[in-house]
């Protein structure tokens, strides 16, 4: 079989390859080993409730810049809800609920202002909290540099961040973002989220949540448009090898037997993939887990849409009810995630589900008279690439030795930890790469 352009992998990254080829007038052709495209990223109903459930609550910010784009292309952008500003609802373990939120206001008077009045703290750590913002904007090739040898435990240190500082506000946004343990993770590209979402324009800072599930949201509207395009897409193809000739992708066999022979690849394959059927090796990585928890329960108790919570195994709570358009039958629909889940991943669900009820009871003391009804927990042991300065020096352009293949994936040098933007943002850059080659 012949093919103009395939990618490996239909996950985000290759998704948005696809797109952008596609719409340049490519013939695409999308190879995944699932029996759905979406890699990751992909939402489903429970049988039990009707609910759709993720697989991790995924909240976008104003500033990703290129997943807006992809969404807008594939038509679903109009099912963000957005704030005028980021808006953090975090729980403090002695003061109780308190806001850490970024207004509308000039820069950088926006950002003090949310430091100043972020009240889970001192008066005196809410003014260290400055160092931080004035640290942000002093930008050079040196400064990256100095940073790409710290990790975020580290940079906060030499900011003078305090313990109360670290635990109650750095830690629990870098920790999302990162998904990794801050004495682990890259103060660099912890730096530049923090960049993007604050020392941007006003609406890079906007928190964008989805009110779909993931698959309705990134994946089912992309398969169709690529489908208008005539893209080809081959499910439940395991790809066993890749073969090289003059320095060119020769041919991809897949296990079934059936060989392609591309003019263009793109793989979008997770970096452990792709060492499996093209040695050398572009990038041997670690990887950190996501634990997330999904329950329902008889009855309403939180008010909040999204609440951080400061101190406990949950880190980031989610009332699914507020979120969501349309509902299941049971009133009340909770989603919680863990990241950087070393520990968490090892626990069972059952023992995951009685110190997420104990913690809920502790953040809403309503929730103890509430029946729980359902139970879900998905572990992803390998959810992203751990973004670590190790890891980071390791992380491979889009560009190869090989003529005709380009590389695509969070896990590729995009500039930011493993995100949903850097996903799209590496699929893109591969669809522009090869869209000008024969």
């Amino acid at each position: 079989m012949r093919a103009d352009v395939v990618i490996l992998g239909g996950g985000l990254s290759g998704l948005a390859a696809a797109i952008g080829l596609s719409a340049r007038g490519r013939a695409v052709t999308i190879v995944d080993q699932a029996p759905r495209l979406g890699g990751r990223c992909y939402s489903y109903v429970d049988r039990v409730t009707g609910d759709v459930v993720d697989n991790g609550q995924h909240v976008l910010i104003g500033a990703y810049h290129q997943t807006l784009r992809y969404l807008d292309e594939i038509g679903t952008r109009g099912f963000l809800r957005s704030s005028p500003g980021l808006r953090l609802m975090m729980h403090h373990p002695a003061k109780g609920f308190c806001r850490f939120e970024v207004r509308p206001l000039p820069r950088p008077f926006h950002l003090t202002a949310a430091m100043l009045r972020y009240s889970a703290l001192s008066l005196k750590d809410r003014t260290s909290l400055l160092r931080v913002g004035f640290d942000l904007q002093r930008r050079s090739a040196d400064r990256d540099t100095m940073l790409g040898r710290l990790t975020i435990d580290q940079w906060l240190t030499r900011l003078n961040q305090s313990a109360e500082a670290k635990r109650s506000l750095w830690h629990p946004i870098a920790i999302s973002v990162m998904n990794e343990l801050p004495e682990h993770a890259s103060a660099l590209l912890f730096a530049r989220s923090l960049r993007a979402a604050f020392l941007g324009t006003k609406s890079d800072s906007a928190i964008l949540i989805p009110t779909i599930g993931q698959t309705e949201l990134y994946v089912t509207p992309a398969q169709d448009l690529l489908s208008q395009r005539g893209a080809k897409i081959l499910l439940n193809a395991d790809v066993q090898q890749m073969k090289a000739k003059q320095g060119r992708i020769d041919r991809i066999v897949l296990r079934n037997g059936k060989v392609i022979v591309p003019s263009l690849v793109v793989s979008a394959l997770p970096a452990y993939a792709l060492e499996r059927i093209l040695p050398p090796v572009y990038a041997k990585l670690s990887y950190a887990p996501i634990v997330s928890i999904h329950l329902w329960f008889d009855r309403h108790f939180m008010k909040e849409p999204v609440v951080g919570s400061i101190g406990t195994m949950l880190q980031w709570i989610f009332n699914r009810r507020l979120l969501l358009d349309g509902a299941g039958d049971s009133p009340s629909f909770i989603s919680a995630v863990i990241s950087g889940a070393y520990d968490a991943v090892k626990l069972s669900k059952g023992e995951l589900v009685k110190i997420s009820r104990e913690e809920l009871s502790t953040l809403f003391p309503e929730s103890r008279n509430a029946k729980l009804l359902h139970a879900v927990v998905i572990k992803e042991k390998r959810a992203t690439f751990s973004p670590t300065n190790d890891n980071n020096e390791r992380r491979p352009g889009t560009k190869t030795s090989f003529e005709n293949l380009a590389l695509a994936g969070d896990w590729t040098d995009t500039g930011l930890p493993a995100t949903i933007e850097g996903a799209v943002m590496s699929g893109y850059a591969a669809a522009s790469l090869l869209a000008e080659q024969s």
